[in-house]
C-alpha cells in the first residue's frame, strides 16, 4: 500500500473508525508528552487516548455488528468477562481514586480494542491501513532516536552499569517495541509484495531498517528487545528458504554473520555482557537464584507465595476480588505479563487466555507464507516480551497485536480480499 493509496483507505473510512489509524499515527507523539501528568492528568495526553478510547470503541460496537466468532474467539470472549469483573472490583476497591480508574481502563483494555479491531478489520486491505500507520508512525520514534544517539540524549537511565536512552517515553520499553513492530511490518511487506515491488528495493529497506534498529538496539540497552530482534530475524532467514527468494535471505545472513565476525564481539563485550552477567553468576553458583533476569526471579516467587496463601476465590477468579491493594500485582509491578495475567484474572484466566492465544495462532497453518509470519512473529514476541515485561499493559502494543490476530480470525475469502464488499 503506498502513501496515496494508504490516504484513500483512511478517506473512505467513517469517522467512527478513522479515529483509530489517526490515533496510532500519533501514539508516539503524545506518549513523549507523557510528563506533562506531573502537571496534570488532566493535560497529559496518554491519560486522555486513555479516557477517550474506550468510549470510540464502545460508539463503534453500538453502531456495528460483530462478525461471525470464529474459533478461539470464544475463550477471549470468557476472559473477557474475567477481565471485566477485575476492572469493576478495582474500581469497588477505592471508587474515589484516579489511580483505580486508571487501572480499570488499563484492566479493561485488551477488551474493548479488541472486539473494536474485530469490527475495523475486515480484509487484507484494512490490515495494511494500521501497518502502515505504524510505519509512518515509527518515522517520528526513528528521528527521536537518531537525534538522542547522535547529538543531544533527552532522558537517560541508568541500568546495570550502562546508560539507557528512552526520550520522553514513559520508559525504554517504548523505543523496543516500535524497533520489533517495524522490523515485523518491514519483513512482512518483503513476503507479501515480491510480486508488486522489485526485489533490490524490498532488501534495501530490509537492510535500512535492520541498521536502525541495531543502532536503537545498542544504545537502549533492553534485553527483551534483543532476544526478539534476534527472534524476528532468525524467522526471516527459515521462511525465506521456504519462498523462492532463499538466495536473497541467505546473502542478508551472510552478510550479518560477515559484519558481526568484525563488530560483534565488540558489541557483546560492552553492550550485551553487562546485562546478562548476573544470569551467568547464577548459572556458575556464584550468586543466588533469586537473582535471576535482573531479580525478578526473587520478586516471582514472592507474589507467587502470597497469591498461593489467597482464598481459593481470589486464586481462581484473580486478586480484585479480594477488595484489597491490588495495583503492583495487576499492573507492570509483576515484571512478568502471565503472572500479572494470573493475578488479575485467576488460574480460569490465565488458562482462557493460553487458550485464545494457541488456537489463534493454530491457525495460520492454513495462511499464505508471508501472512504464516506476521503471525507467527506477532505471537512470538509477545510470548517473549511477556518474561520479562507486561506487554498487554502496553496500549501501543495491543494496537499491533490485536490487529493481527483480528486479522487472523477472519476467513480465508476476508483474509485475502483487498476491497470490503
Amino acid at each position: 500500500m503506498s502513501f496515496r493509496e494508504w490516504r484513500e483507505w483512511l478517506s473512505e473510512l467513517p469517522w467512527i473508525l478513522r479515529w483509530f489509524p489517526l490515533l496510532v499515527l500519533f501514539r508516539p507523539l503524545a506518549d513523549n508528552l507523557y510528563f506533562l501528568k506531573e502537571v496534570s492528568p488532566f493535560l497529559s495526553p496518554p491519560y486522555i487516548i486513555g479516557v477517550l478510547t474506550p468510549v470510540l470503541c464502545i460508539a463503534a460496537l453500538v453502531r456495528f455488528r460483530l462478525p461471525a466468532r470464529t474459533s478461539g474467539e470464544g475463550a477471549f470472549l470468557w476472559w473477557s468477562l474475567l477481565l471485566l469483573n477485575a476492572a469493576l472490583f478495582t474500581v469497588f476497591y477505592d471508587p474515589l481514586s484516579l489511580l483505580s480508574v486508571e487501572f480499570m481502563l488499563k484492566l479493561a483494555m485488551p477488551v474493548y480494542l479488541f472486539f473494536f479491531l474485530r469490527i475495523f478489520i475486515r480484509t487484507r486491505r484494512d490490515l495494511h491501513g494500521i501497518l502502515n500507520a505504524f510505519l509512518y508512525s515509527a518515522v517520528f520514534v526513528a528521528a527521536l532516536l537518531l537525534y538522542e544517539i547522535l547529538i543531544n540524549p533527552i532522558s537517560l537511565e541508568d541500568s546495570r552499569g550502562l546508560m539507557r536512552i528512552q526520550g520522553s517515553f514513559g520508559d525504554v520499553v517504548s523505543y523496543g517495541m516500535y524497533i520489533i513492530f517495524t522490523t515485523i511490518i518491514t519483513v512482512y511487506y518483503f513476503f507479501s509484495r515480491k510480486n508488486e515491488v522489485p526485489i533490490s528495493k524490498l532488501t534495501q529497506l530490509v537492510v535500512i531498517v535492520a541498521a536502525v534498529s541495531i543502532l536503537g538496539l545498542i544504545n537502549i540497552h533492553h534485553t527483551a528487545t534483543y532476544t526478539n530482534f534476534i527472534l524476528i530475524f532468525g524467522l526471516f532467514f527459515v521462511f525465506s528458504l521456504r519462498t523462492r527468494f532463499k538466495s536473497v535471505g541467505l546473502g542478508l545472513m551472510l552478510a550479518a554473520g560477515i559484519l558481526f565476525s568484525f563488530f560483534g564481539s565488540e558489541i557483546v563485550a560492552e553492550r550485551i555482557t553487562p546485562l546478562i552477567e548476573t544470569d551467568f553468576a547464577v548459572y556458575r553458583g556464584e550468586k543466588a537464584s533469586d537473582q535471576l533476569l535482573h531479580g525478578r526471579m526473587g520478586r516471582w516467587r514472592m507474589m507467587l507465595g502470597n497469591f498461593r496463601s489467597e482464598p481459593l476465590h481470589v486464586q481462581f477468579f484473580g486478586y480484585p476480588v479480594s477488595l484489597n491493594y491490588t495495583y503492583s500485582y495487576t499492573g507492570i509491578g509483576s515484571h512478568n505479563d502471565f503472572l500479572r495475567i494470573l493475578f488479575a484474572t485467576g488460574i480460569a484466566g490465565l488458562f482462557l487466555y493460553l487458550r485464545f492465544l494457541s488456537l489463534t495462532l493454530m491457525r495460520v497453518r492454513r495462511f499464505g507464507k508471508a501472512q504464516q509470519f506476521l503471525c507467527v512473529a506477532s505471537g512470538t514476541v509477545l510470548l517473549f516480551y511477556s518474561v520479562s515485561i507486561t506487554p498487554t499493559f502496553y496500549a501501543p502494543f495491543l494496537y499491533f497485536i490485536l490487529a493481527v490476530f483480528a486479522f487472523a480470525l477472519l476467513p480465508e475469502k476476508d483474509r485475502t480480499a483487498w476491497k470490503n464488499p
